[in-house]
């Protein structure tokens, strides 16, 4: 089991962890929608049972009402009497204050007998509304018979609303026409318009086409700002939703009081269903923060567990790889596989360590023996180059000339070891101080006099001693092959730093050596230093090569 595993623990266990959760989350999402259509329908039948109770309210006590003037129109024509004594009855049912504000009641041909409680509702105003209902569409008597023709609604006489009930029976044989008419004080109305206390948000009110408020409840009569701007008309139980007067939202409900244009209306502010959507939305949320609360808790206890174990592993991991190492971390509430992990990782550590170690003593045992090497091939070419001096001193003019390219050959390994070795250990050789020597050198061992060869380097620049030697030697081979026919008046090697990474090698002698650099040798130690040719020879020039650093 190695750290990526152990990287991978906390992904797996919270991917285990959606797993779990997503199928709860989509059965409570299900849940919650079903819940939540569930509860809107109930809400919307809800308030269409409010509209229809004060609807059937609304009719129950037209109803009564029209029972009351049948009752009273029957027992007029029943006593068949004069018409003082109509004018007494209809006087005595207006003042038995049993709520009705004006009475009419005709019995075959005979003059209407008027009745009124209020000075401002006089019989000829009475006259008129009978007149008016008199040619109005008729509407259902809702008492399971059709013994007369009915018309209800809404009168305004003198600045007072009054309920209007009017009747006609005249089909009956052998009977005479009854016709009669009932006013109400809308008060009374209001009174038994009273279904208990209305919800707050709710308005409930009798309403004529949606524009004139009779009587209501949850506001005041003379208030119409809670109207719709849209009504609906229609004999059937509707709901819409609706801006009121006032620019407020709201569902409205409706139904058919009485033909043509007497409706219950009901407003409702929404709040049912703002709370409703505020429960769809919570029972929703509620798989998402469960998520997040196990995710938290997973999160922390994974961390706490597992993951602080992981880290101090991979930390020793990354640490293992630098010169400070360090262990994994092992103590006895680690789990069980974790901490043999760690402990397997130790002894690797340790081992490593160990193993370290002897390597540094090797390589520094090595390179003290490299060191020597180095130092013994110095003294060996050193020696080798003054054997090769004393033997040139002691032949002929024809020998010193066929030696001295060997003494200046064995002599530029000696300088190149020498500058390498010069802090006690191989480093690059600097070009300068070397070629510097190495010119020196030629110019006093192969023509003693004026200096006839230079060179020329950049400061701060070095090449390994492998490099450096051949680039010595093609200076020796240079100067070697001019000297042949003794007719070198100068020869020049100059070294510039070139582009980023490369120098620039240039050959400088008279016109009649310029293929002093075309021997095999020389081009042989060119091909070493991994020189390319960039010009050829021309004039004093020699050539031109690119030396890589």
């Amino acid at each position: 089991m190695n750290v990526t595993a152990f990287r991978t623990v906390r992904g797996r266990l919270l991917a285990l962890m959606v797993l779990v959760i997503l199928p709860i989350a989509v059965i409570t999402a299900v849940t919650a929608v079903a819940t939540y259509r569930s509860v809107l329908s109930s809400i919307e039948a809800s308030q269409l049972q409010t509209v229809g109770n004060f609807a059937v309210r609304t009719r129950v006590w037209y109803r009564e009402s029209l029972r009351v003037v049948l009752a009273a129109t029957a027992s007029v024509a029943a006593t068949d009497g004069t018409a003082d004594q109509c004018q007494t009855i209809t006087r005595r049912i207006v003042d038995d204050g049993i709520g009705i504000s004006a009475i009419s009641i005709s019995t075959g041909g005979r003059p209407a007998c008027v009745a009124s409680r209020s000075d401002g509702v006089s019989a000829s105003d009475i006259r008129a509304v009978v007149e008016a209902y008199r040619a109005r569409a008729r509407s259902v008597t809702w008492i399971g018979n059709d013994l007369a023709d009915t018309s209800y609604g809404v009168t305004r006489i003198g600045g007072r609303r009054f309920m209007v009930i009017y009747a006609r029976r005249g089909d009956i044989p052998d009977s005479p026409t009854l016709e009669s008419l009932l006013l109400v004080d809308a008060v009374i109305m209001d009174r038994a318009f009273d279904l208990g206390t209305v919800n707050p948000g709710v308005t409930v009110g009798i309403v004529r086409s949606s524009t004139e408020v009779v009587v209501a409840r949850g506001m005041n009569e003379d208030d119409t700002s809670w109207l719709p701007v849209v009504g609906r008309t229609g004999p059937q139980l509707q709901r819409w939703e609706s801006v009121s007067q006032s620019g407020a939202t709201g569902t409205y409900g409706t139904q058919l009081v009485a033909e043509p244009d007497l409706y219950v209306l009901a407003r409702f502010d929404q709040q049912a269903e703002r709370a409703a959507f505020l429960q769809f939305i919570a029972l929703l949320l509620t798989p998402l923060v469960t998520l997040m609360v196990l995710f938290a808790v997973y999160s922390l206890a994974i961390d706490a567990n597992i993951v602080r174990w992981i880290r101090g592993i991979e930390a020793a991991a990354v640490a293992r790889a630098s010169q400070k190492p360090q262990l994994a971390p092992v103590e006895p509430s680690m789990p069980e596989d974790m901490r043999r992990v760690s402990e397997a990782f130790n002894a690797l550590v340790t081992d490593q360590a160990e193993r370290v170690e002897k390597l540094n003593l090797t390589i520094g045992a090595n390179r003290h023996l490299v060191r020597e090497l180095h130092h013994r091939v110095k003294n060996s070419l050193q020696v080798v180059q003054s054997y090769i001096s004393l033997a040139r001193r002691q032949q002929s003019p024809e020998h010193r000339t066929v030696l001295a390219p060997v003494e200046a050959k064995v002599h530029v390994l000696s300088i190149a070891y020498r500058h390498a070795l010069a802090l006690g250990e191989m480093r690059p050789v600097e070009l300068k101080p070397f070629l510097d020597e190495v010119s020196v050198m030629l110019n006093g061992l192969m023509r003693a006099g004026r200096p006839w060869i230079s060179t020329i380097a950049p400061e701060d620049v070095g090449l390994v001693v492998d490099r450096a030697i051949p680039l010595g030697l093609l200076v020796v081979e240079i100067a070697s092959h001019a000297l042949e026919d003794g007719h070198a008046d100068h020869v020049s090697v100059e070294v510039t730093q070139g582009e980023e990474g490369t120098l620039t090698l240039s050959v400088t002698a008279d016109d009649r050596r310029l293929d002093a650099v075309e021997t095999k040798i020389a081009l042989g130690l060119l091909r070493q230093i991994g020189a390319t040719r960039t010009a050829d020879a021309s004039g004093t020039s020699a050539g031109r090569w690119t030396i890589p650093l």
